[in-house]
């Protein structure tokens, strides 16, 4: 029975080894065929790729699943491809300036002469005149002098002879070319004394050579440190003035339209039923042989105080304003678009008085003690909001001559009335005010305090006519508009005091020269001093700055002495803009109209430009 059990089993178990077998050879079959398939099927087609009918029918062959998977690989793979683009694309473009857009910004005042030899006295007049004209000289963002007119110069060893160069290829606005002959016609013209202008004083005795078409040559009489520095007004277009008699030079129509040879050119204007301009609009000059500009146009709206001015801004009806007074800043704040540039502005804010037409200031110990009560301090808290600092003399810090210890006449209203007892002016109670006053053989001590009608100086105003009220000093206020100040105050000096904001230069010769008391010299003070002629007259010609150094050292040390005038401080100039308004780089300016020196740089539009420049490797 066992033995039976046995063959039993390994018949079983030579039926289970011939099924592998035959299953094994069936299998090996099956891969020769498909190994022949597949080789018959690559050599019918050699395409590594499949063709678009084959892409169509694969769906038919695919799982849902297998499809979802699909579509999911084929969006990541789009996805990258898009950002591998648009990491080279922003890798390899850069964000440029575009031509294109208007800036339209408001003005306090209203233009008058848009003549840069007429403009000196009117803020709205250099703006525009900035912007429409040019000099053989400008000064850069970093208050240093460099060519714009001219394409080079020349100064002769003894410092009297300066030949310039102009360049070739300019033109004015009505597509004439710029020639020498305008060059000496402007200067013609400010040497005339029926033009009435200011910048007579330093260029009053140059002579002028034509050389060639060119060439200008200026010859002066004695070498002058800083002669260059008057070589920055613009120039006029003689074949467009030359018909206009100088005694009507004030009335000519080319002071509202004029033609320079600028970055932009005088493009329209309205007017009130009154006359007065209320806009002016400037359009890009597209000849401007110097950088273009990106901006299109620029429009200006003229106010007639910062009170409607600031309204217009915080409603933002306009996109900046010329000088935001510290006691509007708060209500501009509501733009929240603004952006406020602090300008260095080089003027100082000072009191001259006029010996001349009030006696009771020809004394020194009555002008000294003046200065003395004044709280100049307070003056800067309130009138400025601190954006500004206290000065002591007519040199500010950054220019040759500064003397930083001068003399300082510090609030020290004790000091003041000893001064004013020990000249004679006793404090008594006058009958009819009951107020105390100075009297000196029955003469009150009192003068009258002018100036322009400006928020700033009226605050000033308020607060030294309180000051001098303490010591005994009775103060009679005058507050004369803008477009009287030149012709009725300044011109004929019809003042006592005067407190008035000078833009100086590096040369104080046409501010206190006594050849400079009448206009159009800017010597305010109506004061003359020997020794203060001969320092000024000597330092011009010097070369040696530490030389020329002492010499100013020597002048301020004077006025110190005799307080021709007394000076108060030196503002900063606050400019807000638009942050739209892109480009503006100015932060040292040498007049409020100076903030445009690089106008040509400000842009709205923008664009990429490619770059094939290899991007800065991560750190």
């Amino acid at each position: 029975m066992d033995s039976i059990k046995n063959w039993q089993k390994k018949l079983q178990n030579l039926f289970v080894k011939l099924l592998k077998f035959k299953i094994k050879s069936a299998a090996n079959s099956l891969n020769a065929s498909n190994k022949l398939d597949r080789k018959l099927v690559f050599n019918l087609s050699r395409k590594t790729l499949p063709s678009l009918s084959q892409l169509k029918a694969l769906p038919r062959f695919l799982s849902k699943k297998e499809l979802q998977i699909i579509k999911i690989l084929s969006a990541v793979i789009g996805l990258c491809l898009v950002l591998l683009v648009g990491d080279f694309y922003f890798k390899h473009t850069v964000i440029v300036p575009a031509g294109g857009g208007s800036y339209v910004e408001g003005l306090v005042g209203t233009p008058q002469y848009i003549n840069p030899i007429l403009a000196s006295y009117n803020d709205v007049d250099r703006d525009l005149a900035n912007l429409i004209f040019n000099g053989l000289l400008k000064i850069n963002n970093e208050g240093v002098l460099e060519p714009d007119l001219a394409e080079s110069f020349q100064i002769s060893p003894d410092r009297k002879i300066y030949t310039f160069k102009i360049k070739d290829n300019v033109k004015w606005h009505d597509g004439q070319p710029l020639t020498i002959d305008d060059i000496i016609f402007t200067v013609t013209n400010i040497q005339d004394p029926e033009w009435q202008s200011q910048l007579k004083s330093a260029l009053g005795n140059v002579q002028m050579e034509k050389l060639d078409e060119t060439t200008v040559r200026f010859i002066l009489k004695e070498p002058l440190a800083n002669f260059l520095n008057s070589l920055t007004f613009g120039i006029l277009p003689k074949h467009k003035w030359l018909t206009v008699p100088a005694a009507n030079a004030t009335l000519a129509e080319l002071n509202k339209k004029p033609v320079g040879t600028g970055p932009f050119m005088f493009a329209s204007l309205t007017k009130d039923k009154n006359g007065n301009i209320r806009t002016y609009t400037l359009k890009r000059n597209d000849d401007y042989y110097g950088q273009k500009p990106y901006l299109k146009e620029i429009s200006f709206k003229f106010y007639g105080d910062f009170e409607s001015a600031t309204d217009a801004l915080a409603n933002k009806n306009i996109q900046g304003l010329n000088l935001l007074p510290q006691e509007f800043q708060a209500k501009v704040e509501k733009n929240k678009s603004l952006r406020y540039y602090s300008l260095s502005l080089p003027q100082y804010t000072a009191i001259f008085f006029n010996t001349k037409r009030n006696d009771v200031l020809q004394a020194v110990q009555v002008r000294q003690a003046l200065a003395y009560a004044i709280n100049r301090q307070l003056i800067l808290q309130e009138s400025l909001d601190q954006k500004g600092a206290i000065i002591n003399g007519p040199i500010l810090p950054g220019f040759i001559g500064y003397h930083p210890d001068i003399k300082k006449y510090t609030y020290d209203p004790e000091t003041a009335k000893k001064l004013l007892d020990e000249a004679g002016w006793k404090l008594v109670q006058d009958e009819g005010t009951s107020a105390m006053v100075r009297k000196k053989n029955d003469q009150i001590l009192q003068l009258t305090l002018t100036t322009v009608e400006k928020i700033e100086y009226t605050n000033a105003l308020n607060i030294i006519k309180k000051n001098w009220g303490d010591i005994g000093v009775s103060t009679n206020i005058e507050i004369i508009g803008k477009d009287r100040i030149k012709n009725d105050i300044i011109e004929p000096r019809s003042y006592d005091a005067l407190l008035f904001g000078e833009i100086i230069k590096s040369d104080p010769y046409p501010f206190w020269h006594s050849s400079q008391m009448a206009s159009p010299g800017a010597n305010l003070a109506v004061w003359a001093n020997r020794d203060v002629d001969q320092v000024l007259e000597e330092a011009r010609t010097m070369e040696n700055l530490e030389e020329i150094n002492k010499k100013y050292i020597h002048f301020q040390n004077i006025i110190s002495q005799y307080v021709p005038a007394i000076f108060l401080y030196n503002p900063i100039h606050t400019y807000p803009v638009d942050e739209m308004i892109k480009g503006i780089t100015t932060t040292r300016i040498t007049t409020p109209a100076d903030r445009f020196n690089k106008i040509t740089d400000w842009y709205i539009k923008t664009e990429r430009q490619f770059s094939w420049k290899k991007p800065d490797s991560a750190s």
